[in-house]
């Protein structure tokens, strides 16, 4: 049983006939329209389905992958913006380097106090992660420097005892929303989405938490839907997975990410990531 079971019933898994499941081999679980899949998915319970037979129904270079990602959200009323630099000292003081498209608009636009540069928005946001240096090279799909196309979504609580106090207000949209445009994306771009399977996987991080969702296709982690709601409260209700108490927040942010070179990858069922991302190399 998952920290935050209750989480996950979403009215989308529901609606469209997704079972619950256990995996056997690593015990998570996880949402699947195919009611006789027994394993998560992903490695090692599973294997790569997609090398030299790509899971999407075109070919597509890292450009037209990000300009496809970024027009869908476009045509489903987000508003598209530029990415920030890599840099992200330059607008905040606890961390050197960007490392995900949510680093933008933390700690003020998370926390309400400043309003995001649109609500809701879609961005291709390049990173640098140096934790994952060790692991390029090996694993054929890690890349320390990559770009994590994104849509967000900044909500408060409607039942607030000071209305107005931050600086947005209601619900743009929120779990099962976000898990529709998610396979509704997958489906356009021609996967097939009775393969698709939803991890559950509660994220926490830097003091705030929520339950999140791993997005697995032919045994490739395409995209994380975080789901950030909760704040380390020593008198908290909820125990997660990092030993710390957390409880529920008055705003609540849709935090994405779509990893622009796995989704240029699976297109082109190559051996690795880098003949996809670097094919002239």
């Amino acid at each position: 049983m998952s920290d935050l079971e209750e989480e996950y019933q979403l009215e989308y898994f529901h609606e469209e006939g997704f079972v619950r499941r256990e995996c056997p081999s690593c015990g998570d679980h996880f949402w699947t329209r195919d009611a006789d899949r027994e394993l998560c998915g992903e490695p090692p319970c599973a294997d790569y389905e997609f090398i030299d037979d790509p899971g999407l129904d075109e070919p597509h270079s890292l450009a037209e992958m990000r300009e496809a990602f970024l027009s869908f959200f476009e045509a489903h009323d987000h508003e598209r913006i530029d990415p920030y630099p890599v840099a992200a000292n330059r607008w905040r003081d606890d961390v050197l380097l960007t490392q995900a498209s949510v680093y933008d608009f933390q700690p003020l636009v998370t926390s309400g106090q400043t309003p995001p540069p649109a609500n809701p928005l879609t961005i291709s946001q390049p990173c640098i992660r140096m934790q994952d240096i060790d692991n390029v090279g090996k694993t054929g799909r890690h890349t320390m420097a990559f770009e994590m196309m994104a849509h967000h979504a900044f909500n408060a609580r409607e039942d607030l005892d000071e209305p107005g106090q931050y600086a947005y207000e209601g619900e743009v949209y929120w779990k099962s929303e976000t898990v529709r445009y998610c396979d509704e994306l997958l489906e356009e771009m021609g996967a097939d989405i009775t393969d698709v399977t939803y991890i559950e996987d509660p994220w926490v991080g830097g003091g705030n938490a929520g339950p999140a969702i791993e997005v697995i296709y032919r045994g490739l982690e395409l995209a994380t839907l975080v789901f950030m709601c909760m704040e380390a409260d020593p008198d908290g209700e909820y125990e997660l997975k990092d030993g710390n108490t957390y409880s529920y927040m008055d705003t609540y942010i849709v935090d994405t990410g779509y990893g622009l070179e796995r989704w240029t990858w699976m297109s082109q069922g190559t051996a690795t990531v880098y003949e996809a991302v670097y094919p002239d190399m």
